[in-house]
């Protein structure tokens, strides 16, 4: 290849290196982006007739034991001379990207840094400017059909080290070519690298002596968690994950779910004894939460500070050790103090069925096991994160007369949905805008639009969608976000979402760490993005501990209020209590009494109590004018109490503490 320099360039390299002697970490931040520019853009590389990874493997010693600029060029001359010659183009070179995010990873500036010689810069421009698009060997689309699917896949590098490293830990230069290929992969194909705080770039810079100098696979793991959290994206920290080493504090937890509500991290639901839900963790091993945030934030990947708090509720309370105690100080609904010791299990036996599903939705039991009903004031209601594909006809034909219908996406779609959104669509429509890696041509993009729906749907639905979400409405919840927003009369309720929505791309760094990152830019038809924004709702209604404590959905009750039920009462179809009727305590504990006074007509009627859900709950006939029932089994929350008689409805709500 050193054919290729002219003579007049080789006396100016000779006559003008780079003064500085080169410190480890611009060796190694060099040998990376040379590395990787050459793997996707050499005309022999790039369709793998050159065993790439064993001439870094090769070359890694000499760059590292390198103590002058020049040692150090020598050993980058040493690998582009081993990757043999650039074919020479034969067609002229087009740049057709009128548009700077599709070419947005396509960043050569490095190239003329004064730190790399005279010659290896004529060599990596000659590789740039001969580079015509072609198939890559490295990167290729992924046609799967499943759980693993995903847009991009990586056929060599799929395993980037084929070793457990709890048990083989590999040396510094294997480290560093894991490293150097997922750092590869991130900057060339990554559509959102442009939204990150941090430039890839400089987590590059600030990480890549870690990497090579870490001792063991737990302090390995460890730095590569501290490496994704730049990328800042909510969906690397759900990729990324080992099977020898927890992430931090560790894996064994107690059977507590929390929420960050009102400022505070409080319990929606548990299993120990001695905690109440809706109380509030102030303290965990004498750490406050803002110390645990402080500690936990290098090794999230989020995007947001809302996300960020999602993973703190989900691993604040775990622990390293099977069985380990911990202690917590909490708040009861009257401020009060106390102390708990609980002991971290294993979730995934000894816990099963505990944290199954919870996960991703606030745990109202009203509706954990709901998949669509219809509520109080004839108001539909889907839960698109229990509904299934062979429920879909029934549900939607069901509700589709409604008025209104609530559709939540604080819960994770089980499947696509796509046929649920054509049900409701009136039309095709446009409905979002793609950013697509363009894998013959690494670190560029294209664009193109995709559509959903049917033309002229004779069973389009036409009354008002209410979309129900929050931190933890992520990925293809969001993408369904966008497709019911296609609707002409839609209220968004609750809080902003994850902001992380787009096919993934997975693979393993090692036999035991894995990794992933959202794959596919998507965007609203008119190109605004929703990477680290998430879908904004109309209405910002977020839970409260009050709520929490009386087992009540304040967003749900929000959307209802939105669908036409002033106070919780169709008025078609129901009427308030009138002056006779009297239903007290209430708010109630153990009994409420029913009072009817003066309407002989009103005796014999049947009272229901029903649950935010319309799922009846009691059902009592009134025999004389004051009948009282038992309600010291109901769970705490809001109820609704319906006195039927042959002639009218009357509703009224009911709390139970």
């Amino acid at each position: 290849m050193r054919k290729l320099i002219p003579l007049i360039a080789i006396c100016i390299w000779s006559n003008a290196t780079y003064a500085q002697t080169p410190t480890m970490q611009e060796k190694l931040y060099y040998t990376c982006k040379v590395w990787g520019f050459v793997k996707y853009y050499h005309s022999e590389v790039s369709v793998c007739n050159v065993n790439w990874d064993s001439v870094l493997i090769d070359v890694l010693p000499d760059v590292r034991a390198a103590s002058t600029n020049n040692e150090f060029n020598d050993a980058l001359m040493h690998m582009l001379d081993a990757a043999g010659p650039m074919a020479l183009a034969t067609t002229p070179y087009s740049d057709t990207f009128t548009i700077a995010k599709l070419k947005q990873n396509r960043d050569w500036s490095w190239i003329s840094s004064p730190i790399l010689r005279i010659d290896v810069q004529i060599l990596l421009d000659t590789i740039k400017n001969n580079f015509r698009r072609h198939p890559v060997c490295w990167v290729e689309i992924n046609h799967t059909i499943g759980s693993n699917a995903g847009f991009l896949r990586f056929p060599y590098d799929s395993l980037c080290l084929n070793v457990n490293t709890a048990v083989t830990f590999p040396n510094i230069d294997n480290r560093l070519l894991m490293f150097f290929k997922y750092w590869n992969i991130i900057r060339y194909f990554n559509p959102y690298n442009y939204v990150s705080d941090t430039s890839w770039d400089t987590t590059l810079y600030n990480n890549v002596d870690r990497i090579a100098y870490a001792t063991n696979a737990k302090e390995l793991y460890l730095h590569l968690l501290k490496v994704t959290k730049y990328i800042d994206d909510a969906h690397v920290s759900g990729l990324t994950y080992s099977t020898t080493n927890s992430s931090p504090p560790g894996y064994y937890t107690p059977t507590i779910l929390l929420r960050y509500v009102q400022g505070e991290y409080v319990i929606v639901r548990t299993l120990e004894s001695g905690v109440q839900v809706g109380d509030a963790v102030i303290s965990v091993d004498g750490l406050s939460m803002g110390q645990w945030e402080d500690s936990l934030k290098s090794y999230y990947s989020v995007g947001s500070l809302p996300v960020f708090r999602r993973y703190v509720c989900e691993h604040v309370l775990r622990r390293a050790v099977h069985r380990q105690s911990e202690n917590l100080t909490l708040k009861d609904q009257e401020g009060s103090l106390y102390t708990l010791t609980v002991t971290c299990l294993d979730p995934l036996i000894e816990n099963v069925g505990f944290f199954q599903n919870y996960i991703f939705r606030y745990p109202v039991d009203s509706l954990f096991n709901i998949s669509w009903t219809t509520m109080p004031c004839d108001v539909g209601y889907m839960n698109l994160g229990n509904i299934e594909s062979h429920e879909v006809d029934m549900a939607y034909n069901n509700l589709k007369n409604k008025d209104a219908v609530i559709i939540d996406f604080r819960g994770y779609p089980r499947f696509n949905l796509t046929p649920l959104y054509e049900k409701f669509l009136p039309n095709r429509i446009v409905s979002q805008k793609v950013l697509t890696p363009d894998i013959f041509y690494p670190g560029t993009f294209f664009e193109h639009y995709q559509s959903i729906g049917v033309n002229s749907n004779p069973t389009a639905y036409t009354g008002k969608i209410i979309l129900l979400f929050d931190e933890y409405t992520q990925s293809a919840a969001e993408y369904g976000c966008m497709n019911f927003e296609l609707m002409s009369d839609v209220i968004k309720v609750g809080s902003h979402t994850a902001g992380a929505d787009g096919t993934v791309c997975r693979w393993q760094l090692t036999q035991d760490i894995y990794t992933g990152y959202t794959g596919v830019g998507m965007f609203y038809p008119n190109g605004d993005s929703t990477q680290r924004v998430g879908i904004v709702p109309d209405t910002i209604v977020t839970h409260t501990r009050s709520a929490i404590y009386n087992n009540r959905d304040n967003v749900l009750e929000t959307a209802l209020i939105i669908a036409g039920c002033d106070l919780f009462l169709n008025t078609k179809n129901v009427k308030a209590l009138p002056p006779s009727i009297s239903i007290y305590p209430n708010p109630a504990n153990e009994t409420v009494t029913i009072s009817i006074n003066g309407n002989k007509t009103l005796q014999n009627a049947t009272v229901s109590i029903t649950d935010i859900s319309a799922r009846v709950m009691l059902q009592s006939t009134v025999t004389q004018p004051q009948s009282t029932i038992d309600i010291h089994t109901l769970p705490p929350g809001m109820y609704f109490v319906t006195v039927r008689t042959d002639k009218d409805n009357y509703v009224t709500k009911l709390v139970k503490e």
